[in-house]
């Protein structure tokens, strides 16, 4: 029988912006512009790829993904804020994201700072609120590494310090720490919450590292036939390999993050058709 991925991704979609919604300070709270600027960011869209992938790593394991909806939650809670901060003029100065004004084109650059710090915060707020206390202190420190100076925040430094001058070394570095630490992590939020083995706790870690860099390098090669308007320079795998090559590092990070789901004790078949659907987009 064939996994109906859409029906799934709809589904999970739909659960996740419940919850995240929820988590998010009602219109007009004071400060009126801070709230409404923290929901445009939350709410201007887009496919909640990363808290679904901790939902089904939950059920990957075992587990009940209701124990994970918080962390999921946080998980989006957080790349948001990482999304707002780079569409700042001093990163990458974008006016549009998912075809809406960007925080700072909207409401300012002041503000804009202010919403990611806000979001980033309410991101370790919303984790709190996991149900087992035991997970807790492990889950808080897992998503604070992977956000922090040794992880996506390195990658970002990395990037704008070399995105004009990029070798293998730094394409690599950044493909880890900007992307794929979070996809990292985001697996094994959702694998702690189920009170996931130490093994399959590994399993799952190496997919969402795999899948992380695969998703870098897909987004490369869809990104060539669109052009910077401040001619700034923007660090691409491209600028190492030919899209031929690209491709089948795609294929082959994506083929080791499918391999990693051998033997886990829970349902694989969305985290496998989620890797392979990504895939598709450039293949």
């Amino acid at each position: 029988m064939t996994f109906d991925l859409k029906s799934y991704l709809a589904e999970r979609k739909t659960l996740v912006e419940t919850e995240l919604f929820a988590c998010l300070p009602a219109e007009g709270t004071r400060p009126a512009e801070l709230a409404s600027a923290m929901r445009h960011a939350v709410l201007s869209g887009g496919k909640r790829l990363r808290p679904i992938l901790c939902l089904a790593a939950a059920e990957a394991a075992g587990g009940k993904l209701e124990h994970a909806l918080p962390a999921a939650c946080a998980v989006e809670l957080l790349h948001t804020y990482t999304l707002v901060h780079d569409d700042l003029p001093c990163m990458d100065n974008d006016t549009l994201r998912r075809g809406q004004p960007t925080v700072w084109a909207k409401y300012g650059e002041a503000l804009a700072v202010l919403v990611g710090d806000a979001l980033q915060t309410l991101a370790f707020e919303t984790l709190a609120r996991t149900p087992s206390a035991t997970t807790l202190p492990g889950l808080v420190t897992e998503l604070a590494k992977a956000a922090g100076a040794a992880g996506v925040i390195a990658g970002q430094v990395e990037d704008i310090a070399f995105a004009g001058a990029p070798t293998r070394d730094i394409i690599q570095y950044v493909f880890q720490h900007k992307t794929a630490d979070l996809f990292r992590v985001t697996m094994r939020l959702g694998a702690l919450a189920a009170g996931a083995t130490e093994t399959d706790l590994e399993k799952l870690s190496r997919y969402g590292n795999n899948l992380g860099i695969a998703f870098q390098v897909i987004d490369d090669l869809l990104d060539t036939q669109q052009a910077r308007s401040d001619d700034k320079p923007e660090l691409t795998c491209l600028a190492i390999m030919s899209e031929a090559e690209a491709r089948t590092y795609a294929k082959e990070t994506t083929a080791e993050a499918i391999a990693s789901l051998k033997s886990l004790p829970g349902n694989t078949a969305p985290l496998t058709a989620l890797a392979k659907n990504m895939l598709s987009r450039v293949i």
